[in-house]
């Protein structure tokens, strides 16, 4: 078997975006509150993908360790969907830190819904201070892959 020979101006790539840059949103911060009668409730804001453009989702839920989490999770989820005009959508699986190489990486499965195509993805983080900021990174891991063409499809707000 043999493989074909690339050459620099061999391949021919489209880019949606004029400015050749992908497009993603960046996490600015990720709070949770607790709340009377073990409530918590975790806030994500987001920035981009248009230039000034701020995206904060909330999720309330049962005030645990695993709960905060997957508010955390779901709290991202709708950020990227709401970001994508509702073009990407997801069920999330689930939410679990995990010890591997001496570390706690924050291990995230969801199913992406996207033109009536399901797909399983994954994300991982490395947890360095916060577990909910790891969750909150893993789920753009998970998802910038699919939700990056969106957001270059998006108009720019100037």
């Amino acid at each position: 078997m043999s493989l074909p020979e690339l050459f620099a101006g061999s391949l021919a790539t489209t880019r949606l975006n004029p400015t050749g840059a992908d497009q993603r949103l960046r996490l600015v911060s990720c709070r949770l509150e607790r709340g009377p009668v073990a409530t918590s409730r975790v806030s994500v804001e987001f920035e981009g993908p248009a230039e000034a453009q701020r995206i904060v989702c909330q999720q309330e839920g049962s005030a645990c360790p695993g709960g905060d989490l997957r508010l955390a999770a779901l709290a991202t989820l709708h950020a990227i969907s709401q970001a994508t005009g509702g073009a990407l959508t997801f069920e999330l699986i689930g939410v679990k830190p995990v010890r591997a190489f001496d570390t706690t990486v924050m291990m995230l499965a969801v199913f992406a819904r996207l033109g009536g195509t399901v797909t399983r993805i994954v994300g991982a983080a490395i947890v360095e201070d916060d577990q909910l900021v790891a969750t909150a990174r893993a789920a753009l891991h998970a998802s910038n892959r699919l939700s990056s063409p969106l957001l270059d499809q998006l108009p720019s707000v100037a």
